[in-house]
């Protein structure tokens, strides 16, 4: 258990929002919306393509359509018109782990205080955050785009602390990836969580590794939650 934590900060994608599953729900909607014109890649040629290029979001945006025009040899113009639709309508398409909304509501309960750092674009991060209804759950949010310095510069993590009014090792971390947000939250001094990701093999160090967000309840003492949403906690 991590004591004398006042302060839980989130990242966004991967750790709050499914973003795998955001993201193929996406894609195969937008495959059903532009068939007319993608007749060269069936649906799943098209969903796996886009999935494999995307990088669970590293990709780079611009290129992510235009490598898929070409591989498909599709009209050259139509990688704008999709990356515009992926940048108007993805927000609308991002689902939360099933237990994002109760832990957060839990930690609110138990007194913590929370925050969010995203990398990205204000448009696309405020997005997904309105769509989600996510932003009213936060203190603070701070978004790369316009704080100007993005993970995992321990900078942006000591302005989160600043907007806290947290000291860094009264504060934790929780994230997806193990250099963006445990090594750089890790940098600024503050405790790090990791929500544990498949997709990775090694062995990464880290305050406390869970697998279902849920988990880091127990992380924070807070597994003793009253009927009346109080907890029984000795911070």
């Amino acid at each position: 258990m991590l004591a004398n934590i006042q302060a839980v900060v989130f990242d966004l994608d991967g750790t709050l929002l499914d973003r795998r599953r955001s993201f193929e729900r996406f894609v195969r909607h937008q495959w059903e919306r532009f068939a007319h014109f993608l007749q060269t890649a069936d649906q799943e040629q098209y969903v796996q393509t886009l999935i494999e290029l995307d990088r669970d979001g590293y990709g780079p945006r611009k290129e992510l359509f235009t490598d898929m025009v070409a591989q498909f040899d599709l009209p050259s113009g139509l990688a704008e018109t999709l990356l515009n639709d992926y940048r108007a309508g993805f927000p609308s398409a991002c689902l939360l782990f099933p237990d994002a909304a109760q832990t957060l509501s839990s930690l609110r309960a138990g007194g913590f205080k929370l925050g969010l750092i995203t990398n990205g674009s204000v448009r696309m991060q405020s997005g997904k955050l309105k769509c989600l209804a996510l932003e009213p759950a936060f203190d603070t949010v701070l978004i790369s785009d316009a704080e100007g310095v993005s993970k995992p510069d321990p900078e942006i993590f000591r302005r989160a602390l600043d907007r806290l009014d947290t000291m860094a090792d009264r504060a934790v971390f929780v994230g997806d990836h193990p250099e963006v947000d445990v090594s750089g939250a890790r940098g600024a001094g503050m405790k790090s969580v990791w929500r544990r990701d498949p997709a990775v093999s090694r062995t990464v160090e880290a305050d406390a590794i869970i697998e279902e967000l849920s988990d880091l309840l127990e992380v924070l003492g807070l597994e003793d939650l009253t009927t009346d949403g109080s907890v029984n906690a000795d911070r």
